[in-house]
């Protein structure tokens, strides 16, 4: 098996139930991790244990909690202004001693963040076979993201098990040699995280945010969900050319609400500042993962920085416009179903925008497609897997969208 730096596991003594270890960093991981951790749960086969680890463990613990998942490991650092060098060093110590105190027989590590990298460098230090979960994705430039980029390649290098979300991931890792079984397209995990949020969905805690959905629900109103990571937004020309397009959107669009859920700060207060006066934009405290998901299955489009909901979307057939890059950039979707994407520049996101939620009343007439990230099983596959990896059962079937039409 080409490129496999830590051997397959031998089969676990008998009576013996390998312990895997999941590793969380921020809040978008933790969604990711979530189904998984559940469905492995759920099995019995292999027990999980959830490791919190880094600056923003907090929020990925309240994520986790929101799933019902309690966290088994914490390895917090605080934000201290230090270099990312020393931040990373630190990282690593931690992981290291917490994989030194209790061994796991296998670490899951998502996406491409520097807790991902450092958890995959820390596991792969002690022999311990990594798995990777949305591997695959590659900008092709290590300067844009950066440092992501990098850390997805030097991750794949050490892993034993990559989980591919679709098949054109899997092709970036046949093209670098990474193929074989080890290589498995599994579907998004946020897929399966979207789907497990709707169904806890019990009311709106805000009270306009309930008006707002039930006006949507009647037909007397179309909605634009805006998701935004504020503290992605400090650059204030581009924050403002993105709230100048939305302004534009809604004035454009007589009928259409936004919903911005934005937490407090800068990005909060120049909201306020260029959207608060137009009656049918609501501007509010950041919601709960069932409560974004009810907005979203019910939105005519979603304007987000967020991949998770970007892939969420397409199950509910709701048109994406994903912000963010260089100023006036802007792309079609290489495929059907697939977002749109935006750097911050007025005109653009304002047209965009307003072409997708024209899009949305037309998509309503016909049954749209399958989602091409995923179809809610995702987990599942994970979870057999991981199975497969430590020797317990067969390899899964994968992850094959549905053919897809305009």
């Amino acid at each position: 098996m080409p490129n496999t730096l830590v051997p397959l596991p031998a089969p676990p003594p008998a009576g013996h139930i390998p312990e895997v270890c999941l590793v969380a960093g921020d809040a978008a991981a933790a969604t990711k991790l979530a189904p998984l951790a559940a469905a492995l749960r759920g099995r019995r086969a292999v027990r999980p244990l959830v490791l919190v680890c880094g600056v923003d463990a907090p929020a990925a613990t309240a994520v986790l909690s929101g799933f019902d998942l309690p966290t088994d490991v914490l390895v917090e650092l605080t934000r201290d202004g230090q270099p990312i060098t020393r931040t990373a060093a630190r990282l690593l110590t931690g992981l290291d001693h917490a994989f030194a105190e209790r061994p796991p027989d296998a670490v899951v590590v998502q996406g491409d963040s520097a807790t991902a990298f450092g958890a995959a460098m820390a596991a792969f230090w002690r022999r311990v076979p990594v798995v990777h979960l949305d591997a695959g994705i590659r900008s092709y430039d290590l300067t844009a993201p950066f440092p992501q980029e990098g850390h997805r390649r030097l991750i794949a290098q050490v892993s034993s098990l990559h989980l591919a979300a679709t098949p054109d991931a899997t092709a970036n890792l046949a093209a670098e040699g990474h193929r074989g079984p080890k290589v498995v397209t599994v579907g998004s995990t946020a897929v399966d995280a979207g789907f497990a949020a709707l169904d806890r969905f019990d009311r709106h805690r805000d009270d306009r945010v309930r008006m707002v959905t039930d006006a949507v629900v009647a037909g007397d109103a179309r909605l634009a969900l805006v998701l935004l990571d504020g503290a992605a937004w400090t650059d204030p020309a581009a924050a403002s050319q993105l709230l100048h397009g939305l302004a534009d959107l809604v004035l454009t669009c007589l009928d259409l609400e936004i919903v911005l859920p934005v937490a407090r700060g800068p990005l909060r207060h120049r909201a306020y500042d260029m959207l608060g006066r137009l009656v049918r934009v609501t501007i509010t405290d950041p919601l709960t993962a069932p409560e974004l998901v009810c907005l979203l299955s019910v939105a005519a489009a979603a304007v987000t920085d967020s991949a998770t909901l970007a892939e969420q979307a397409p199950s509910f057939g709701v048109p994406t416009l994903v912000v963010g890059g260089e100023p006036g950039t802007w792309g079609e979707p290489r495929q059907p179903l697939h977002p749109w994407t935006a750097g911050p520049d007025r005109a653009v996101v304002s047209r965009i925008a307003e072409k997708l939620v024209l899009t949305r009343a037309a998509r309503l007439t016909v049954p749209h497609p399958a989602n091409p990230f995923g179809d809610g099983c995702a987990a599942d596959r994970c979870e057999r897997a991981i199975q497969w990896l430590l020797g317990l059962r067969d390899r899964p079937e994968e992850f094959s969208p549905a053919s897809l039409t305009g």
